[in-house]
């Protein structure tokens, strides 16, 4: 985008009193650039811009949205408020001195003047084209559409996954006023079309089997959209699962009569008809593999239900390197072996989050599926294998298949059935290295991306990631991703010291956030006034089904006792950094016991190791400690004795 150059004219004002103000190349000003489809946010050049009030963000919006028109007073009033308060044109006029201070350039070499101006009755922001992501959004509908008509779907999906690319959040989220919400409602419309528009040109290029997830997606959160569910029932229908898509139209008619007190329409019925008498119809006819034949209802069936991974989180925040590092790793295939990630760290650190949405890359490489299982939700971890197992081989082999009750011949069952297929598996919260080499694959087609509290130092890996508690900074940044807005800076000042009594653990900072979210226009300060550590800190950071001291405890859980004892003892002493030394008085052991025991703490993910023989808690694994002591004294009496 071209810098605007502006200059004022030679020419006299006119009877306005406003000098007139043109194009020019005397002057070279970086260009004023606004995000719409998430927070409201302002850059000249690179440098971000502090909008002020929320308020005042709502007349800013309302300008950026006139695309260069004029707005009257009345008209900004109007955006703003629903029962504009006494006094609101004066209200207004304030705002738009401050805009314009903020806003403000230098057009020419002798004159400072604003690219918000005053108008007859009203202002006005002077804009290039494409100045905000919402202009340029509509550059690309037309483009896709320029596309579409020329018939190159290639092109028009890529333009149309660029669109939807430019969403950072919910549209001028935190902007107040009937104006805002209505274009929030619009936005959001007009995403879920351009949804619906891509899902529709992946079936046209035989990608079916890549869109059903994702239209179970769209129709769990559009249940009364009838276009999503037709797809659906189209793309279910070429994956070979005729049933699946005749339940689609019946859940639809059930909802729509339930809701709405209407038949699905004519379309759907059609479709309907033609799935349940054999009829392939124009576009419902048998998929093809990459060479073009026919494949098979089983196969389809088998491949069509490969995609467990959950969802990947739309507000990862960071992490670029560690992601770059997984993908390259499980990228390439082995001619020998089964490619192995494994994601280690303390439990909250962000290792799932990181799995999924690294795995979510990987996608296209593993056309044949990726499968999702999360080990931690069993005490006992060959119950897991068991029960993954049992689920490994119903999903490769259908409902149908015999599972052997033996768990040596259901993993060589699990590794017949997998053998020839590439399949990204990812194995969550793996409790040791021996419950993830029963459930690995023998293909080296296929790769396993695992993450655990553990270092699993004794399982063969293609690559090891240790995550670490983020940078001050990126915590930051993740918090206002989560909260999808920007922080000013008074609550930044105020949000540093908290990422630094939660010791910046990701789970932490989304707990925070929620919170924050659920208190819109509360300063920072406020929400949480007097989280300032100690006893009332880890009973803080939860809500919503999210608790660090649960996920805390998961870990410690998974302790002996002679290991819950040597985790507990230091902080009950108000230890946080020690050493080997200072442990030996407090448990009464020799130094080579205890450097086992601190070294398979560390190894689990507990504590962490500063220096040779040197240890350390993470502020809230800290701060959890003295707490279960206070909580368990009579545990702390019966472990010491």
């Amino acid at each position: 985008m071209n810098p605007l150059c502006l200059t004022a004219s030679a020419a006299a004002p006119g009877r306005s009193g406003h000098v007139r103000v043109e194009h020019s190349a005397l002057a070279q000003v970086e260009p004023l650039r606004f995000s719409l489809l998430g927070p409201l946010r302002a850059w000249r050049g690179s440098t971000e811009l502090s909008l002020g009030s929320p308020q005042q963000q709502a007349v800013l919006a309302a300008l950026v949205l006139r695309g260069g028109r004029s707005a009257t007073t009345d008209e900004l009033i109007a955006a703003v408020w629903a029962s504009p308060p006494a006094g609101a044109a004066s209200v207004v006029r304030t705002y738009i001195s401050k805009l314009r201070t903020v806003l403000g350039t230098r057009w020419g070499r002798t004159h400072r003047g604003s690219a918000l101006r005053s108008t007859p009755g009203g202002y006005v922001l002077s804009l290039p084209a494409g100045a905000s992501d919402a202009a340029r959004l509509e550059n690309d509908m037309a483009e896709a559409r320029h596309h579409r008509d020329s018939d190159r779907s290639v092109e028009a999906r890529g333009v149309l996954l660029r669109a939807l690319g430019r969403w950072s959040g919910s549209p001028l989220a935190g902007v107040p006023g009937p104006l805002a919400e209505a274009e929030r409602e619009r936005l959001v419309e007009l995403r879920l079309t351009l949804e619906v528009a891509v899902l529709s040109l992946d079936l046209e290029l035989d990608g079916h089997r890549q869109a059903v997830p994702e239209l179970f997606r769209l129709t769990a959160a559009h249940p009364l959209r009838e276009e999503p569910r037709r797809l659906l029932m189209t793309a279910l229908l070429r994956c070979g699962r005729r049933a699946e898509a005749l339940a689609v139209y019946e859940e639809t008619r059930r909802i729509l009569a339930s809701e709405l007190g209407v038949a699905p329409a004519a379309s759907l019925r059609r479709l309907r008809d033609r799935i349940m008498a054999g009829e392939p119809g124009p576009g419902l006819g048998a998929a093809k593999d990459p060479a073009g034949h026919p494949t098979t209802d089983t196969a389809q069936e088998r491949q069509g239900s490969l995609a467990t991974l959950p969802t990947d989180l739309p507000d990862f925040t960071g992490r670029a390197a560690e992601t770059d590092e997984l993908v390259a790793a499980l990228s390439t295939c082995s001619a020998v072996a089964t490619g192995v990630a494994v994601v280690s760290g303390m439990g909250g650190v962000g290792k799932t989050s990181l799995a999924v949405h690294a795995a979510h890359r990987l996608a296209p490489r593993f056309p044949d599926g990726q499968l999702y299982v999360d080990l931690g939700t069993r005490d006992d971890p060959l119950v897991a294998v068991d029960a993954v197992l049992t689920c490994f081989l119903q999903t490769l082999g259908g409902q149908d298949i015999v599972v052997p009750r033996d768990r040596v011949e259901r993993a060589a069952l699990f590794r017949t059935l997998v053998a020839g297929r590439r399949v990204l598996f990812v194995l969550d919260d793996a409790s040791d290295a021996e419950q993830v080499r029963q459930l690995l694959p023998g293909s080296a087609l296929c790769a396993v991306l695992v993450t655990s509290r553990a270092r699993l130092g004794s399982l063969s890996a293609t690559v090891r990631i240790a995550l670490d508690a983020p940078a001050p900074d990126e915590a930051m940044e993740m918090f206002a991703r989560m909260l999808g807005s920007p922080i000013s800076d008074a609550d930044a000042l105020i949000l540093r010291r908290l990422v630094e009594v939660t010791g910046g653990l990701p789970l932490a900072i989304r707990v925070l956030a929620s919170r924050q979210a659920a208190r819109p226009g509360w300063p920072v300060a406020q929400t949480f006034a007097g989280l300032r550590g100690g006893p009332h800190l880890l009973p803080a950071l939860q809500t919503e089904g999210l608790s660090v001291a649960d996920c805390i405890q998961v870990g410690f859980g998974r302790l002996d006792k002679d290991q819950a004892r040597a985790f507990l003892l230091p902080a009950r002493a108000g230890i946080r950094v020690f050493t080997t030394k200072e442990v030996m008085r407090l448990l009464d052991a020799e130094r080579r016991e205890v450097r086992r025991l601190m070294d398979s703490l560390v190894d689990a993910g507990m504590l962490t190791s500063v220096a040779r023989e040197r240890y350390a808690y993470h502020a809230l694994f800290f701060a959890f400690a003295r707490a279960y002591g206070r909580g368990h004294a009579d545990y702390l009496h019966k472990a010491c004795s």
